[in-house]
């Protein structure tokens, strides 16, 4: 994956939640973490774009948190 992929995946998931975090270093990966109430999906469509960011991540986890779920992704790019 090119940085550029990246960068559009990152703005596509803080338009779905606000609470995201973002830790990038130097070796070409960022480490991202969501808090999101709950993962609903109403539409093929959806499941298939969770899909498709859970397949860009080198590295997922999905934890139940208090409040609800903590995912983290890890993301690598050339």
């Amino acid at each position: 994956m090119k940085r550029a992929a990246f960068i559009r995946i990152l703005a596509a998931i803080k338009l779905v939640s606000n609470n995201v975090s973002v830790v990038e270093n130097f070796n070409n990966k960022a480490l991202v973490t969501l808090k999101i109430p709950e993962i609903i999906g109403e539409s093929p469509k959806q499941f298939r774009s969770f899909q498709k960011l859970l397949s860009y991540s080198s590295y997922y986890s999905i934890r139940p948190d208090s409040n609800g779920l903590l995912i983290t992704l890890e993301y690598e790019w050339k």
